[in-house]
């Protein structure tokens, strides 16, 4: 029965093929679209699940009190670990990750050439255990057994060593510390929020023998005992604060620890962290979203243009039931018909999507490998998405068509407003007006990015480049490089600061008098001057920094911002200038000039408070040199200032950055986000229009004898061509009235996220609702026109 079944389906198939294609291209490109996003989404959900101990692994964050706005923070103290270890039974182990320098990039030495590194790190020897590290040279458990070892990963020891034995080589970190290769590891897998190139003991370090509750600055992770209760630990660590901090040292409050399994998706509102491998569940969501709107809209296409077709099968139907076919044997008729179609769908896309995987990784940033196409969750899933496509997009003809009296489908007569209609013109609205949904997202997305990129930021970053001088070998080596560059025709003005803005700055807090117990957070940054006109800061009163100072003088010189100036109940900013400002600075800490707001971070968040200070003792360094220059040929730029650093610094690498591109980094997911969603809104509406113009054949062919007779009695094209495409545009009408307030809640509900948001324009639904209608009127066009082309005396004769 089958093998007929399967007979009669592939001639059905054959016999309406513009109607097969269509529904094939269109399941095709739905299809690759899930595919692909299923495969995104699966590499998101697999983070960290590798690990032997992973269901046992949490990273502790911790809640910061009032003085630091009730934030959560993935960094802690260096001395939290150890005290779990020691007093909480459950803990296991633990370990502490921290990037070398906090976070800078490092510069190594080895033999006599340079080379940048932003993978390196200390840790404790632990680590090697609890993530499951695959020593090729070497051994996890000797790795740290001698003092200053280091381990490297593959790929960074065959970068720096190529194809030599990297084990007893030496590498000296920041012109600082000379470290002896002592193990190399398999990279860490992509899916892996620990992305360590290089390890070097936490306990060669002081940050690991000088322990502490004061500066939080440390990743800690815990292993705990299997079936572990997670409550309690959490409960026993928010205890040791009590027992280990005073009370004047309490800006956290508690402890809470995060399964290893969701850091990379669960940690959008945890401040801090080094990894660079954090995704978003809300943009899993999305995308997961996005996807079954597409295969819904691609179902629905099948299904319309399904119905539409098996109008012309209504006498085979009819004459099928009237010799005894039963509601069963159709039913599996059409089912198998609608699988077929599937099948070849799916495998179609599977195909295609490994030639278009280049094309999406770089047209939306999305790292995916051909390996992710063929993991186990994607293969089952095919199979699953064939089931439910086939039940889903071949219920509603197999059902509609077996439920007619065989009477009334052979009968040639045509009843108005079946019920067919009636389904088929809703799936037609629903597709509509979810194209134009996506649409209004669409312009709404890029519409941010571009108020993002075009905001005001209070100063200029372009025109800037930051060259790192944090490894200096002294600070004689730093002031020969910026008179250098001073001499140099195409810079206009050198700061030399310890970050760049929203980077590395040092957090602080402010009080309005010294004896608050709690005070404003504010990121300091120490320069040596000129950061107004360099960075084209907007001065409201006062004055710059002071460009020397003498060698007894203990002031500290401070700028700040308009943030700090409300928070210190200045009326006018000429009233702060002089006054003395309380910091951890010291006593001696005054006001020099007062600068207007500037957004040192995201526009996602508020511009807090920012303070620039000099002075001849100070807790930091001079790690940057910001240079605004003039030139415009930035490869010409770069080489001469890389030829100028090593004259200078000849045993540091060369690393720089140009402001506005670190800018542009902050908003790197919204940018991938925009292009993500810009794609497979085209691709959705391109599957609408594939059964738009579907349905557009079947009516122009269910009206030939009508139009034949008005083109007889003088209709032009133009009044036929407005006669077929009304009935679609109204369709089309209703739907963007459906989902203009649906996309206004859920774009509203999405820009809440930013602190910076652009406004929601009327114009902005008007031109998504103008888009569909020419969309719509363009692709039913084309059939009316060739309807409307077509000889009146050969159409009457047909029909």
């Amino acid at each position: 029965m089958l093998k007929n079944y399967i007979k009669i389906a592939w001639r059905n198939i054959k016999a309406n093929r513009l109607f097969t294609v269509l529904n094939i291209v269109g399941l095709v490109v739905g299809l690759c679209v899930c595919i692909m996003l299923f495969s995104f989404v699966n590499t998101e959900l697999s983070f960290d699940k590798m690990y032997t101990h992973s269901e046992d692994i949490y990273r502790v964050n911790m809640e910061t009190s009032e003085e630091y706005n009730f934030e959560t923070w993935a960094e802690l103290p260096n001395a939290v670990g150890p005290a779990m270890v020691q007093d909480i039974p459950q803990v296991k182990k633990m370990t502490r990750l921290i990037k070398d320098d906090f976070g800078v990039t490092a510069s190594l030495k080895i033999g006599d050439k340079n080379f940048t590194e932003n993978g390196l790190y200390l840790a404790d020897s632990t680590a090697f255990e609890m993530f499951d590290f695959n020593f090729i040279a070497g051994n996890a458990k000797n790795a740290f057994a001698n003092p200053h070892a280091i381990v490297l990963s593959q790929s960074a020891k065959e970068r720096f060593f190529g194809d030599k034995s990297a084990l007893g080589e030496f590498i000296t970190v920041n012109n600082r510390d000379t470290l002896q290769v002592s193990g190399v590891y398999t990279d860490l897998p992509k899916s892996s929020v620990i992305d360590c190139d290089m390890v070097y003991n936490i306990m060669d370090s002081w940050m690991g023998t000088n322990v502490y509750w004061s500066n939080a600055s440390y990743e800690t992770y815990v292993q705990l005992e299997p079936n572990a209760k997670v409550t309690q630990i959490e409960t026993q660590a928010t205890q040791l604060i009590d027992k280990y901090v005073d009370k004047e040292g309490k800006y956290f409050t508690q402890f809470n620890l995060q399964p290893l399994t969701k850091i990379h998706l669960y940690s959008a509102d945890i401040r801090e962290g080094y990894s660079t491998k954090l995704g978003s569940i809300s943009t899993i969501k999305s995308l997961l979203f996005l996807s079954f709107l597409v295969l819904v809209i691609a179902c629905i296409n099948y299904m319309n243009l399904a119905t539409a077709n098996s109008r012309k099968r209504r006498k085979s139907i009819g004459v099928n039931k009237v010799l005894g076919a039963s509601r069963k044997h159709m039913l599996s008729l059409f089912y198998v018909e609608t699988g077929i179609l599937v099948l070849i769908s799916v495998m179609l896309a599977f195909a295609l999507s490994f030639f278009i995987l280049p094309v999406f990784k770089s047209f939306t940033g999305n790292a995916l490998g051909y390996q992710d196409l063929l993991a186990t969750p994607i293969l089952i899933g095919l199979g699953l998405i064939w089931l439910v496509v086939t039940l889903f997009a071949g219920s509603y003809p197999a059902i509609s068509m077996t439920n007619i009296a065989p009477l009334s489908l052979v009968n040639k007569s045509k009843k108005k407003h079946t019920a067919s209609e009636f389904v088929r013109k809703g799936l037609v609205v629903f597709q509509f007006a979810a194209s134009i949904v996506l649409i209004i997202a669409v312009t709404i997305i890029i519409q941010q990015m571009n108020f993002m990129k075009n905001k005001n930021l209070g100063y200029d970053p372009s025109g800037v480049v930051a060259v790192s001088v944090k490894s200096a070998e002294n600070s004689q080596q730093v002031k020969s490089l910026e008179n250098a560059l001073n001499r140099k025709a195409y810079v206009e003005r050198i700061a030399a600061v310890q970050s760049l803005p929203g980077a590395d700055e040092s957090g602080r807090s402010v009080r309005r008098i010294s004896t608050d117990n709690t005070g404003m957070p504010i990121a300091s940054c120490r320069t040596e001057g000129n950061v107004i006109q360099t960075l084209k800061l907007n001065l409201l009163a006062g004055s710059e920094l002071p460009q020397s100072l003498a060698a007894g003088d203990s002031i500290i010189y401070t700028l700040i911002n308009e943030k700090i100036l409300s928070y210190l109940n200045y009326k006018t900013p000429e009233d702060a200038v002089g006054k003395i400002i309380n910091t951890e600075l010291g006593s001696r800490a005054i006001i020099t000039g007062v600068v207007a707001n500037f957004n040192f971070n995201s526009l996602k968040e508020d511009s807090g408070g920012y303070m620039y200070y000099k002075s001849n003792v100070a807790p930091e360094s001079i790690r940057t040199l910001l240079v605004r220059y003039t030139s415009q040929n930035l490869q010409q730029l770069v080489n001469d200032l890389e030829q100028t650093f090593n004259e200078n610094l000849p045993n540091t690498a060369f690393d720089y950055t140009f402001v506005d591109k670190h800018v542009a980094q902050l908003y790197a997911s919204e940018e991938k986000t925009a292009r993500t969603a810009t794609l497979f809104s085209v691709l959705a509406i391109f599957i609408a229009c594939l059964g738009l113009f579907g349905l557009a054949a079947f009516m122009a062919e269910q009206r030939t004898k009508e139009i034949g007779v008005r083109k007889v009695l003088g209709a032009s094209v133009a009044g036929v061509t407005r006669l077929l495409s009304k009935d679609f545009l109204k369709l089309v009408g209703i739907a963007f009235i459906l989902a203009s307030p649906f996309a206004y809640w859920i774009m509203s509900q999405w820009l809440q996220d930013f602190n910076y948001r652009t406004p929601i324009h009327w114009w902005v639904f008007g031109l998504a609702g103008l888009a569909a209608m020419v969309i719509a009127f363009v692709t039913v066009s084309f059939q009316a026109i060739k309807a409307a082309l077509a000889n009146p005396v050969k159409s009457l004769r047909t029909e």
